[in-house]
């Protein structure tokens, strides 16, 4: 077998084998991302249409992130109470209607309230989703199920921003809201009716044995490997989301490209997740290489800040992006696995919310304290501190990698 037919076949069974619950979730997730078209000009919404002052337009912006801190929590707990399944359908159905409601907010309150309100229901969504992964997927395939729920996020992320400023601009900011609030809502329709015949995964016998412990499973807040865990997972996500905020600035302020640049290296990453993490992440599985993988994965992030310290050229950006971009694929569908395999299953929507908790916390954080560095020491201090920083996530998870079931 040549190259060409073995790469062929490695695509071809990377995608195959997926159960039908798998790629209704991702169809659910892709029309998930797709509708929420409004948030990236969410900012600009506030200041140029309804002239709120910078100060109070990010005020009203963070709204969003403790939103999604108290929708990451309740999500999963109701996850384990009531059922992923009824969470995924009334994230999307009342988080639509919110979305709608949001353009008739005009003042300070109001709209902090609204988007507070959005998020939490919105990002309940994502511990519902984990916890369906986990009733539907077996363990050694929930790498590969991650990788596909990402490359739908990667999907739509690309999609809607342009989607959404050209009705942004051509329509009017109305029309998004009500293009968004109704796409969710079409989406909660598609999945009752997608779901109704749904049979949880029969359990395999590395799985039995956590039955016959259910009684002694202990709350996540307790588990202090989990927690551990969830201690890299933070120091990663807050090197990692420096990119979206730290990164851009520097590029433009600092390095002089302007903002063509700057998406054209975010289009550079998402292109080549797009294309090669779903084989990627297949060969790793099959070969048993999983920690390597997200040792590696997390060293790659960790030097991704590195290039900025070298004197301005164009192809140190691309450089970075490509290193971030190779940790991104090795790290990130496995940290999502990880977290959803060390959640035992009584409690496995509780372990998840606290998993996209960190998340939600590392999003609230990052930019604050990351631009309040730089202000106060300089880029070059940041990205030498930024990647010692990822570094510490690199030695937790090192650490306890040998007691992990990957």
């Amino acid at each position: 077998m040549n190259a060409f037919s073995k790469t062929a076949k490695l695509y071809k069974d990377s995608y195959s084998g997926h159960p039908r619950e798998v790629w209704v979730l991702a169809a659910l997730t892709l029309i998930n991302r797709m509708g929420t078209m409004v948030l990236p000009f969410l900012t600009v919404y506030l200041t140029t249409v309804l002239n709120f002052p910078l100060k109070q337009a990010g005020m009203i912006v963070g709204a969003f992130g403790f939103g999604s801190l108290i929708g990451s929590y309740l999500g999963g707990r109701f996850s384990d109470r009531f059922g992923a399944n009824l969470v995924i359908i009334n994230s999307l159905l009342i988080s639509g209607f919110m979305l709608i409601s949001l353009q008739f907010a005009k003042d300070f309150y109001s709209l902090f309230g609204l988007i507070f309100i959005t998020a939490a229901f919105g990002e309940a969504y994502r511990p519902a989703v984990s916890t369906a992964v986990g009733n539907y997927v077996d363990q050694s395939k929930t790498g590969r199920t991650m990788a596909l729920l990402r490359l739908a996020i990667n999907l739509g992320m690309s999609a809607s921003p342009a989607i959404g400023g050209f009705v942004a601009a051509s329509l009017g900011y109305d029309w998004l809201f009500w293009i968004d609030g109704l796409t969710c809502m079409t989406a909660a329709v598609y999945f009752i009716f997608a779901s109704r015949s749904w049979k949880e995964k029969e359990l395999s016998m590395d799985e039995v044995p956590s039955l016959e412990g259910e009684i002694s499973v202990v709350q996540p807040q307790k588990n202090g490997l989990y927690l551990l865990f969830l201690l890299s997972t933070f120091i990663m996500g807050f090197a990692f989301i420096q990119w979206f905020h730290s990164v851009p600035v520097f590029i433009k302020s600092e390095w002089g490209f302007d903002e063509r640049y700057i998406g054209i290296l975010m289009a550079t990453n998402s292109l080549i997740i797009t294309l090669i993490e779903m084989p990627v992440i297949h060969a790793i599985e099959a070969a048993r290489k999983i920690r390597i993988s997200v040792l590696a994965g997390l060293a790659l992030i960790a030097m991704s800040f590195l290039p900025f310290l070298l004197p301005k050229m164009l192809i140190l950006c691309f450089v970075a992006t490509l290193l971030l971009t190779m940790g991104e694929i090795l790290y990130f569908p496995f940290n999502n696995s990880i977290a959803l395999n060390m959640s035992p299953m009584s409690k496995r929507g509780e372990y998840m919310s606290w998993y996209w908790m960190s998340w939600s916390l590392a999003h609230i954080l990052a930019p604050t304290i990351g631009l309040a560095f730089i202000d106060r020491f300089g880029f070059s201090e940041f990205w030498v501190f930024i990647a010692f920083f990822a570094c510490l996530g690199l030695f937790i998870n090192w650490k306890i990698s040998d007691k992990i079931k990957y």
